[in-house]
């Protein structure tokens, strides 16, 4: 299990630096910077094998409420894609950022879980 984690963490730590990397042309990167950076870094302490329950269990809370407050600010579903990866609609921005905010969630859960002290 300790080398699945490790597998994990490094891997939600590369997808994260990623996603705040796709920041840079974001409307509001001073906010989703530092959100994907945290995901990175806790990622990251997840691949050393360093975790800390009660940090793990707030960011899940607050990244999951988060991530449904921004679905129900959708007024339709358009999808997550146009023609490419640039913003067409805010329903398209909202969807994404709510999506990415689950996968840090996931990720918080599965190390989360894995810590078993």
């Amino acid at each position: 299990m300790k080398k699945v984690i490790s597998i994990l963490g490094i891997f939600f730590s590369l997808t994260f630096l990623l996603f705040t990397y796709w920041q840079f042309n974001d409307p509001d990167p001073i906010l989703w910077m530092p959100i994907y950076g945290v995901a990175s870094y806790v990622s990251f302490q997840a691949f050393r094998g360093h975790f800390n329950k009660e940090v793990l269990a707030i960011l899940f809370i607050l990244s999951t409420c988060a991530g449904i407050q921004l679905w129900v600010e959708m007024t339709a579903w358009e999808g997550f894609m146009t023609d490419g990866l640039a913003m067409k609609t805010m329903n398209q921005e909202l969807a994404r950022e709510a999506v990415g905010l689950w996968i840090a969630s996931f990720s918080f859960a599965i190390y989360f879980i894995s810590e078993k002290k």
